[in-house]
């Protein structure tokens, strides 16, 4: 039987169990993006021997392509906010601290040039500049799964992905069982509290049901100079349901609908600091809106090694909505529609004397962006998207790999200032070779193609200049490096080093002018630097050490991105102790001075407890600190700095994150 299969039966049997295995996951079971990240390592997976640690099932998986993890290449997470999932990972950044602001960057790029889904279904857009295009709850996710960096045909997007999977019935519900349930409520002391409500269940032997709901009410937090963020007290609500039918051993159909709402008086700029807002607007606060709308329809068909395949059309709808009472309208609404379908499927057969992993596929979006005040339509714009991809994992030895792949895109813009169609073929070709069993060494180049975005919704009434000759964003992403995994080295039971460098040439970037009033390419733009990562486990204790280097530079004026996270350095120390059920952790994150803009470094540390008493089983406490001596810092990919505005003169950027901050949940499962 395929490594593969092999993963994907002990994953099923554990998440049966009532467990998650600390263990590489299938292809199969993976939403595109990690797929990708994980498929070339499929041989590497096959010499590991599986782990046999465990852990409660409540936690969401973080993966990511930039740190090699071997068995334990999920990380255990517990988190409210995006940036408690992803900061740690070497090139990855989430910036703003306002909820209606979350905004993902990787290696500089932000999330209008990734690959953002949820269960698969597109999140991409660009809502409004002065908010985030992401409304995302953790507490719900099974699984957040990161491509840091561009390196497949298997997305189109300029700098990787984000895939975010929501929980199931059917990992959650033990053999057995057809009724399970847990409630959590939680408080923190910089100022909100919450809880969550999830039934699930079994219908006979082949329907399996979901049903949640989490609500938070927030004031206004204070910053680590004791400062209250003002704007920032509303109340989140998230709603989950999904049915999966298994028609039988081999087909599968899912239903999911979820919605998120996020309720609040807040400021007109909730990406900026409250200093600019206060000199622009005072104390002025506007009743709003961001509501997000997701559903979709999934298949499955599982033949074996001869074919695994997913597919599934949706429908995402992102609207903000703000009250502004202005003298020609009282309400604004902007709204971004994500209409498509996927397909993915997975083949694994012996062709010319050779094993081919075959993965191959299509899909289609319609993105549809509309402006309306006080109900009356006052602009849109459109654009569709369609793709057809093939890339083959060919076993030239045991020991090396062949991985070339091939993408085409097709783009069709219907927007305001423009009408275009794009055309492009991309191609990637990579390569690993296992030195020794405890060495793999991998090389990749990517070619890559992004159309320009669509303006934004919230000012879809808004003409800018008209530029005919915009031209798509294109160029080449290259990388390297290795895999080391080694037991028993100087006293460790394990030890496990990742390494890749990357070189990532973009042309025609596109850019805003603002003295012309419209969307221009400038030269090209590159992006260098590397992600390292050492993770050491010694009975109890585990160590991840990563360091993450990122440069960037435009050609036409020789600075870096506005948005350069620059360096960093994450350190993450687990410790249990088995006898009291307890799990301790240790999380610090140093941010290094950027020289070319007034991005000061700062550190941050938290620490955090968990607690499964055997006295009532199903209970589990955690309490944590976070940003423990009470620091004042602000993201690099956050407004920062000072800007001298055209309209409003000096501003006073800062986005600065909460001060310290002490957390309580406590969860009981049924």
């Amino acid at each position: 039987m395929r490594v593969i299969r092999k993963i994907h039966a002990a994953i099923e049997n554990h998440y049966q169990q009532g467990v998650l295995m600390n263990n590489k996951p299938s292809l199969k079971k993976l939403p595109l993006v990690i797929a990708i990240g994980l498929a070339s390592s499929s041989a590497w997976a096959e010499k590991q021997d599986l782990a046999n640690n465990t852990t409660e099932v409540w936690a969401t998986q973080v993966s990511s392509t930039s740190t090699f993890l071997g068995d334990d290449d999920i990380e255990l997470k517990q988190a409210d906010h995006l940036s408690d999932l992803l900061r740690s990972l070497p090139g990855v950044e989430v910036g703003g601290t306002h909820s209606v602001n979350q905004k993902i960057t990787i290696r500089g790029l932000d999330d209008t040039d990734l690959d953002i889904t949820i269960d698969g279904v597109s999140q991409n857009a660009y809502m409004y500049h002065h908010a985030g295009n992401i409304l995302i709850n953790p507490d719900i996710l099974k699984a957040a799964d990161i491509q840091v960096g561009a390196n497949s045909v298997l997305t189109g997007a300029l700098g990787g992905g984000v895939a975010f999977e929501t929980k199931d019935a059917k990992d959650l519900l033990a053999p057995g069982d057809h009724f399970g349930g847990r409630i959590q409520g939680h408080v923190a002391s910089n100022k909100y509290a919450g809880y969550s409500l999830t039934s699930y269940g079994r219908v006979g032997s082949n329907i399996d049901l979901l049903a949640y709901i989490y609500q938070v009410d927030r004031d206004n937090p204070e910053d680590g100079k004791g400062r209250e963020n003002l704007g920032s007290d509303g109340e989140i609500t998230n709603g989950l349901f999904k049915a999966g039918f298994d028609i039988d051993n081999s087909n599968r159909l899912e239903f999911s609908y979820d919605q998120y709402n996020d309720e609040g008086d807040y400021p007109y700029r909730p990406d900026m600091g409250v200093a600019t807002n206060v000199a622009i607007t005072g104390d002025k606060l506007y009743p709003t809106t961001y509501d997000r709308k997701t559903f979709r329809v999934g298949y499955e068909l599982d033949k074996g090694d001869d074919l695994f395949l997913s597919a599934s059309v949706y429908h995402n709808d992102l609207e903000l909505e703000r009250k502004e009472n202005a003298d020609e309208y009282q309400i604004k609404a902007g709204t971004t529609i994500n209409t498509g379908a996927k397909l993915l499927a997975e083949s694994l057969l012996d062709m010319a004397g050779y094993s081919h992993n075959l993965r191959y596929g299509a899909e289609i979006n319609k993105q549809e962006t509309e402006m309306k005040k006080d109900g009356a339509d006052k602009g849109g714009e459109d654009a569709t998207s369609i793709a057809l991809y093939l890339e083959d994992e060919i076993a030239i030895t045991d020991s090396f790999r062949f991985i070339p792949g091939i993408r085409h895109n097709h783009y069709d813009l219907n927007a305001t200032a423009r009408d275009n169609t794009y055309s492009k073929t991309t191609w990637s070709v990579a390569t690993e070779v296992d030195v020794t069993d405890e060495l793999t060494f991998h090389l990749s180049n990517t070619t890559l193609f992004q159309g320009p975005n669509l303006e934004e919704a919230f000012y879809a009434d808004s003409v800018n200049e008209v530029n005919t000759n915009l031209k798509p964003e294109t160029g080449t992403n290259t990388e390297i490096g290795l895999r080391y995994k080694t037991n028993h080295l100087a006293g460790l039971d394990q030890l496990k080093v990742g390494f890749t460098a990357f070189n990532s040439d973009i042309e025609d970037r596109i850019a805003w002018q603002r003295a012309n009033n419209t969307w221009v390419n400038v030269d090209q733009v590159t992006l260098r630097g590397f992600e390292a990562s050492v993770k050491a486990d010694k009975g109890d204790l585990g160590v991840l050490l990563a360091y993450s280097k990122s440069n960037s530079e435009e050609e036409a004026t020789g600075m870096p991105f506005a948005d350069e996270a620059g360096d960093s350095i994450s350190l993450t120390v687990d410790y249990t102790l088995p006898a009291l059920n307890l799990e301790l952790e240790w999380d610090s994150q140093v941010v290094l001075k950027e020289e070319n803009y007034d991005k000061s470094g700062y550190d941050v540390h938290s620490i955090s407890a968990r607690w499964t008493p055997d006295t009532v089983k199903g209970l589990a406490i955690t309490a944590g600190i976070e940003n423990l001596f009470d620091t004042y810092y602000v993201s690099h990919v956050s407004r920062i700095g000072e800007s001298n505005h055209p309209s409003f003169g000096q501003l006073l950027l800062d986005d600065a994150e909460p001060g310290r901050n002490f957390k309580l949940t406590a969860a009981y499962s049924f």
